[in-house]
Formats: structure tokens, C-alpha cells, sequence
């Protein structure tokens, strides 16, 4: 009853106000539509089309292309983030040239970028990473390193040593992108470090809090699909390293890992049906190849002899 009687006191007031007419309403300028960040790209690469533009937190992987049509030279587009945080830029020109600024900061200013054959990306040079078994007592049969944008983990950086409690190991890779790394332990244990940016020489000191108990290592009691066996009847000769890939994937991870094939003796691993190409490789550094084997649900026995050699 009070709100009542106050809504029919202030009539008179509102319709004094208005000169008789219609009562005034107040215009509600709130809008509860998120306000955007605005990201402007202005193609300053002379005769160069852009055909890609990517923008992501800098703690993640790139993601989709952000243009839908071509940046002609002199034009610009607008990208609309929906939140401020630290971003890589990459641009892609028509000639698949990249041009890259990281970890920018952008705020509720948003950012703008023009730009220039000048901010294209030099390729990456060959940088130093080492890393150290850390495990006290549990020796590292695997190690491998690959961009964190890539599907497959390729070669394994040990071969076939084996990285003991406190030793260590240095490899090559290039700077300038981002890498994921991973170790499996003699008990098949993984350690997991993804998405480090490399600009400089690296390190990392494989320790018992880089372990990923749910990722999937590559070795152990896996005996998922149908065994592939390679017999050593090579006389005298060991056999170092076996693959077996898909035909139509370059070759992957060393089938062996820190074991050797010695003459007379099997050894078995598991794949899923197909097509494959094998490859074994002696001590010496001889190959012996079978291109295009169908391996079926019977499984697959090659007896590798000096007449395999390729």
C-alpha cells in the first residue's frame, strides 16, 4: 500500500514535468553484452597477401585461422578477443611466410600491429637442450622432444643408450616454437613437460614431479592389436633398431628402445592391422627393408638375413 500511495503522489510531479504529455522514461544505458578487445592487423607487407592470422593465450597452442577472407596490402581487419591476457600473434602470407610477436600483453586498449617484411620470422637456429635423469634410482630408456603442435612424438633422442640416475644427454633442436617433452622410466613410467617456448638453450631435470601417471607410454605390457616378429639371422651381426610404420608415414619410434636383437633371438611388438614398411638396422649400419607388408590378423614373422640387405 505505501509503494501505492507514492507511485499516485509523484504523478502530478511527472506530468508537470512533461507539460501534460506522455510520462518521461529514463533510458537504460546498461547493456550486459561483455565488452570486446579489439585486435587491428593493417598489412604493411607491400605486395604480400596475408591469408592467416592467428591469435591465442600464450600458454596454449595456436588454434583457427582468424580471417575469413584475404589482407590485401595496405587493408586492415579488426579481431575481437572477448578477454584481456597475455597473446602470440602469428601472420602467414601467401608465400607461407611467418611473421610472429609473443607474450603481448593486451588489455581493454586492445592492440595494433602493422605489419612489415622487417618483422619476418628469422628460421630458427639450432639450439641446445639437456636433460638430466633425476629419478634417484630409475635409469630413462626414452626420451623424446617435439613441437607442441605436432600429432607425433618421432625419433627417440636416446637410440639405443640408456640415461642412468644423474647422467645427463644434449641434443639440437630449433628455437623459436613451442616443444613438449617426454621421458619413460625402465618401470614404463612417463614425465611430461608441454608447451615450453624455445628461444635459447634448455634444460630440464627429469624428476619425480613431472610424472603423468594417465599418459599412455609407448612400451610395456601393451598388447593391444597383432604381434609383428623380427628374427636376428644375421650370423654374427646385431640388430640395433626395428620399424614398422604405416606406408604411408615416415618412420617413427625405434621399435627395440634401449634393447638389442642379438643373433637367433625374436623379439615382438604389437601393431594394428594394415599396410606397413619395416626396416631393421644392423650394428654396423646396414639396413635390410620390406616395403608394403599386409599384416592381418595371423600376425607377421620375418627371419631377417644378409640376403634382406637393402
Amino acid at each position: 500500500m505505501k509503494k501505492l500511495l507514492f507511485a499516485l503522489a509523484a504523478l502530478p510531479v511527472i506530468f508537470a514535468g512533461c507539460g501534460g504529455g506522455e510520462p518521461a522514461h529514463e533510458t537504460d544505458n546498461h547493456s550486459d553484452e561483455p565488452e570486446v578487445i579489439e585486435v587491428v592487423i593493417e598489412n604493411g607487407l607491400e605486395s604480400y597477401d596475408i591469408e592467416e592470422i592467428l591469435v591465442d593465450p600464450s600458454d596454449g597452442p595456436w588454434t583457427d585461422n582468424r580471417i575469413e577472407d584475404i589482407l590485401k596490402p595496405g587493408d586492415r581487419v579488426t579481431i575481437e578477443l572477448e578477454e584481456e591476457d597475455t597473446y602470440d600473434i602469428k601472420i602467414i602470407d601467401e608465400d607461407g611466410d611467418t611473421y610472429t610477436v609473443w607474450l603481448v600483453d593486451i588489455g581493454e586498449d586492445g592492440y595494433e600491429w602493422e605489419v612489415t617484411l622487417a618483422d619476418m620470422d628469422a628460421e630458427g637456429e639450432q639450439v641446445e637442450v639437456t636433460v638430466t635423469n633425476d629419478l634417484d634410482s630409475w635409469s630413462i630408456w626414452y626420451l623424446y622432444a617435439s613441437p607442441s603442435t605436432s600429432d607425433e612424438w618421432g625419433e627417440d633422442r636416446l637410440g639405443s643408450e640408456i640415461l642412468e640416475p644423474g647422467e645427463s644427454v644434449t641434443f639440437t633442436i630449433s628455437s623459436g616454437t613451442w616443444y613438449d617433452f617426454l621421458a619413460e622410466d625402465e618401470d614404463g613410467d612417463a614425465y611430461l613437460l608441454t608447451e615450453e617456448y624455445i628461444d635459447g638453450d634448455f634444460e630440464w631435470n627429469v624428476s619425480f614431479e613431472d610424472m603423468d601417471s594417465s599418459y599412455p607410454t609407448s612400451y610395456g605390457d601393451d598388447t593391444d592389436g597383432v604381434p609383428v616378429t623380427i628374427h636376428n639371422d644375421l650370423g654374427d651381426w646385431t640388430i640395433w633398431y626395428i620399424y614398422c610404420d604405416s606406408v604411408d608415414d615416415p618412420w617413427g619410434e625405434d621399435r627395440l628402445g634401449s634393447e638389442l636383437l642379438h643373433p637367433d633371438e625374436d623379439f615382438t611388438f604389437y601393431v594394428a592391422e594394415g599396410e606397413y614398411d619395416i626396416r631393421v638396422e644392423d650394428e654396423d649400419g646396414d639396413t635390410y627393408t620390406l616395403w608394403g607388408v599386409t599384416i592381418d590378423q595371423e600376425g607377421y614373422y620375418w627371419s631377417v638375413t644378409l640376403g634382406d640387405m637393402d
